[in-house]
């Protein structure tokens, strides 16, 4: 193992058990974290490369996407995601090869399969005007499709889809995506580009609204959701919806630690925001190892210091929340120039972040010299480690 790089960021997660469920965890180690997207149809080679530059780099730990944007490549007869074991199977030879922690990360709520969408369309959710996701391309994205966490039945499906990946030799830990609602508002620089206006709540991404949705809340309050002037307003509706989303990605996390394997979640920037945009309380979020807060500030229109604001906000609610996750700080690499790499770093340090997390593979490879500038940035960091 390399020796740790960051003296004043404790990076996040675990060296543990690489074939059984029933193995304990060790999160002793430190590590430094960068997500990338895998595809049934990369290359040995291409796959190969990425280890290699994290090794090179500094990059401990590798979060590959096995279940995404593509229905048709990851249909099959059944229910079991083969594509996604396909994918992770394969990377976990480079990732013993060259000694980097693997993570699988897959999309929880958002499930594009067309094998789910006919068998289930009941478990999907549905908006305000009582259009279900199935039937509207929500922001014009074809992948938007969401589960909704009303349905016992949805979180035996995905962890159905925990254990199937818990069984690769290799494998370090499951690292969840998509753990929300739909976006209600888009974060605030893409209203332009998606050409929307959202200054309030509007009743088109308001979710959720089934059938099941509305009984369960009417049973608890003697309210229908869907009849409020104003849902936003209504504070118990609000915590019906954020609470159901909390168990369920804690429902989930506590399969993927029965399974012995690292639990984490990819999660909205700062607690505040991500409750109002997406309806996830994620400092909530039980049995979860780490949380990763994206922390894409150019997509909010915020200044690089906020960064370090919502690393602090994170750090601070999932103390008062009596959360024992450990918070690491996720950057976008479009954001954060290949000169000032250090700059960031120290927000995310100064922010109070258990570790940091780049945002992605593919983003370091098509910037000019920022593999090369990203090495010089750990490398120092280890230097003023080791003349400490």
């Amino acid at each position: 193992m390399f020796k740790r790089l960051f003296a004043f960021i404790v990076v996040v997660t675990a060296i543990f058990s690489i074939s059984s469920c029933t193995e304990k965890i060790d999160n002793s180690e430190d590590k430094v974290w960068a997500w990338v997207s895998g595809s049934i149809n990369m290359s040995d080679e291409k796959m190969e490369e990425y280890f290699i530059n994290c090794k090179e780099c500094g990059i401990d730990a590798i979060i590959m996407e096995c279940h995404g944007a593509k229905p048709a490549i990851l249909d099959s007869t059944t229910f079991r995601d083969d594509a996604a074991i396909e994918i992770i199977s394969r990377a976990a030879q480079f990732a013993k090869k060259y000694d980097i922690e693997l993570h699988a990360w897959i999309w929880t709520t958002n499930r594009t399969e067309m094998t789910l969408r006919k068998a289930h369309p009941e478990w999907y959710q549905v908006n305000a005007q009582g259009e279900s996701c199935l039937d509207i391309k929500l922001y014009n994205r074809e992948h938007y499709r969401w589960l909704c966490p009303s349905h016992p039945e949805v979180t035996e499906y995905l962890k159905d889809r925990v254990r199937e990946l818990a069984e690769i030799d290799g494998l370090a830990g499951i690292h969840l995506d998509f753990i929300r609602y739909p976006d209600v508002i888009l974060p605030y620089g893409l209203h332009e580009s998606r050409g929307v206006v959202q200054d309030k709540v509007y009743p088109l991404w308001d979710f959720c609204y089934c059938d099941t949705c509305r009984e369960n809340f009417k049973k608890l309050t003697g309210i229908d959701p869907i009849e409020l002037e104003d849902p936003t307003s209504n504070q118990e509706w609000m915590q019906y919806r954020w609470d159901l989303m909390s168990k369920m990605a804690s429902d989930i996390a506590a399969e993927i630690k029965k399974c012995g394997k690292v639990a984490s979640a990819a999660v909205f920037a700062s607690p505040e925001e991500s409750k109002k945009l997406v309806r996830q309380d994620w400092a909530n979020f039980r049995n979860f190892d780490y949380l990763f807060p994206m922390i894409y500030h150019k997509f909010y229109d915020f200044d690089d210091q906020w960064v370090e604001t919502a690393t602090r906000e994170g750090v601070e609610a999932l103390k008062a929340a009596n959360n024992s996750a450990k918070l690491c700080s996720g950057l976008f690499v479009g954001h954060v120039p290949a000169d000032r790499i250090p700059e960031f770093i120290k927000y995310v340090k100064d922010g109070g972040s258990n570790g940091i997390c780049f945002f992605s593979l593919e983003g370091i490879n098509h910037a000019p010299d920022y593999w090369t500038k990203l090495k010089e940035a750990l490398s120092a960091v280890a230097d003023e480690e080791n003349n400490s």
